[in-house]
């Protein structure tokens, strides 16, 4: 339940966090310390109005561990690369997640060439 009075900006905001080994080193491309991470988070996220099971006051927690376990799923070993967002109405939502060192290809879709196997 959001706060009375408050009212959810009407446009969307896209952003890219980017990791290093699971740690959040970017947003948007700029470089940022953990607690800066944390800290523009919080401010951007929480404008949106996204809350979490008791994490009422740290929705930038929230959406790096959203981030965070999307990448998981597409990482092969440790968790670098890129996690779009696009907050939205009480709403992080995952549009993509990406690790260059991943065995898919973006460009064609395929996984790994077969041949060197």
């Amino acid at each position: 339940m959001t706060p009375d009075g408050f009212t959810f900006p009407d446009d969307p905001e896209k952003l890219v966090i980017t990791f290093d080994e699971g740690v959040p080193v970017a947003i948007d491309g700029e470089t940022v310390t953990l607690l800066e991470a944390f800290q523009q988070l919080n401010r951007r996220v929480g404008a949106f109005g996204l809350k979490g099971r008791e994490i009422y006051e740290g929705p930038g927690a929230l959406a790096l561990v959203t981030a965070h376990e999307e990448l998981r799923k597409v990482s092969t070993g440790r968790v670098s690369g890129e996690v779009r967002l696009v907050l939205h109405r009480g709403n992080a939502v995952v549009n993509s997640a990406r690790d260059e060192r991943a065995l898919y290809d973006f460009t064609t879709g395929a996984t790994f060439d077969r041949s060197v196997a």
